[in-house]
């Protein structure tokens, strides 16, 4: 008589003989396979950094066009100047880095400014034509960075995530 034994949803599954009076018993996962497929008996799930890595995948940045970064790469430098200048006459938060952000920003461009969370940090994008610069400014110190867009759209990830 051939019974399967299935631990709990967890994705094992196994063939095994019993004698007509045995009850099935909990047994060991299968083996993680990478290269090849899993032998027949066994059925397994993807580990856990697979798993955290395919749910971190919305943030990654597409690749900008080099039209898209020889346009973002003077807002950039201009920003990385007036955050100096900002640190140097020691201005945070959020009003500072809005108006920064504001005035080297191409006209018409979209403009996104948020609390960043700890101390004075205060979390910037700027939408261009087919990329973002994006970054962060606080006492201590600040990031400018060009990209293309989050694979959750946009420039910046959602609040909360």
């Amino acid at each position: 008589m051939l019974l399967l034994a299935v631990l709990n949803g967890c994705g094992v599954v196994r063939a095994r003989e019993a004698a007509p009076s045995a009850s099935p018993s909990p047994l060991l996962p299968c083996p993680e396979i990478t290269e090849a497929p899993m032998p027949s008996p066994c059925v397994t799930m993807p580990s856990w950094e697979r798993k955290h890595a395919d749910n971190e995948a919305y943030r990654q940045r597409g690749t900008l066009s080099p039209e898209a970064a020889a346009e973002a790469k003077p807002v950039a430098e201009a920003l990385r100047g007036t955050f100096a200048d900002l640190r140097e006459r020691n201005l945070h938060g959020e009003a500072h880095v809005a108006r920064a952000v504001r005035a080297v920003a191409p006209p018409g461009t979209n403009v996104v400014i948020r609390a960043g969370g700890a101390r004075s940090a205060v979390v910037f994008a700027i939408e261009l034509s087919g990329g973002c610069l994006t970054g962060f400014y606080d006492e201590r110190e600040s990031k400018v960075e060009v990209g293309g867009y989050i694979n959750d759209g946009g420039c910046l990830t959602a609040p909360g995530h």
